[in-house]
């Protein structure tokens, strides 16, 4: 099943050279493109955020390659005594520590969700079903403060984004560090709209939470329709069925709604883990490269 979320949002893009000093600023300036068509859509569904990690991933070995290269540790490191790489290392730390805080509730959020699994398989009285749906909208709610704090992170993050100065920085210097901002902004987008996804809210008001992800594949689903994410559904099915519970009688046909919605959830949160495992990974191989610089 897919996902959806809508938004009005406004993508800020930074236009990268056109005369490209490194093979790797190709593919890097290709791959950007492709990820900011996303913004065109208006409704965007759980496997396309998907591909949209696995893609981002993607982006982040080709900028290892760019910063490990010869002529970008070169540059970086004799221009203002590394002023530039040591801003870009303060940018993706915060985008490493949101995008470890997101890993960490998608975990949190499976391990509650298997758990129900369990306890309605094993058809126990209806006092355990109350007590652990219970349990489970109770973490919710924490969850839920959780996201709002990382989004207001990421939001500061994002109102940086774009402030390096560019005076009297040789061509290859420019092109590293707007692709670096570039790709930051794409990242940040990202840990939004999942953020967003987690928090099981598919309005958006005009804030700035669409993520600016592209999947060749997009379905007539995600161009047309409206609908509520896995999140969504699995918090509406378990309140109505506490609700049964706690009055007396569960009905089985609810039971098993219920750990089918659960069933998709868990494979759901399950894609989003390998992906964001994906991008955490190679953030902090291009933080490694990125010390390199600094340590030379």
């Amino acid at each position: 099943m897919e996902s959806s979320t809508s938004s009005t949002s406004h993508f800020r893009s930074i236009s990268l050279p056109s005369r490209l000093t490194h093979p790797s600023c190709t593919m890097i300036h290709t791959k950007i493109n492709e990820l900011k068509e996303f913004g065109t859509l208006q409704v965007v569904g759980t496997q396309t955020i998907q591909s949209g990690l696995v893609r981002l991933a993607e982006l982040y070995i080709c900028v290892d390659e760019l910063l490990r290269s010869p002529q970008t540790q070169q540059a970086l490191s004799r221009h203002q005594n590394g002023t530039l790489v040591e801003e870009a290392l303060e940018g993706s730390i915060e985008v490493l520590d949101s995008c470890g805080t997101l890993k960490e509730l998608l975990k949190f959020t499976k391990e509650h969700v298997q758990i129900l699994q369990s306890a309605l398989r094993r058809k126990g009285g209806d006092s355990m079903v109350v007590s652990q749906i219970a349990a489970y909208l109770s973490f919710r709610k924490k969850a839920k403060k959780s996201v709002i704090k990382c989004l207001g992170i990421l939001k500061h993050l994002e109102k940086k984004m774009g402030l390096f100065p560019f005076l009297d920085v040789d061509h290859h210097v420019s092109t590293v560090i707007k692709a670096l901002q570039e790709v930051n902004a794409i990242a940040i987008s990202l840990l939004k709209s999942l953020l967003m996804f987690v928090s099981n809210k598919t309005k958006t008001n005009g804030a700035q939470l669409m993520s600016k992800l592209v999947s060749m594949g997009i379905s007539k689903q995600d161009k047309n329709q409206t609908f509520m994410n896995e999140m969504e559904n699995v918090d509406s099915t378990l309140m109505s069925l506490h609700k049964q519970a706690h009055n007396g009688g569960a009905k089985n046909v609810d039971v098993k709604l219920t750990l089918q919605r659960l069933l998709i959830l868990d494979a759901t949160l399950e894609g989003f883990e390998a992906g964001l495992d994906l991008i955490f990974r190679r953030l902090i191989q291009s933080r490694a490269s990125l010390l390199n610089i600094v340590a030379c």
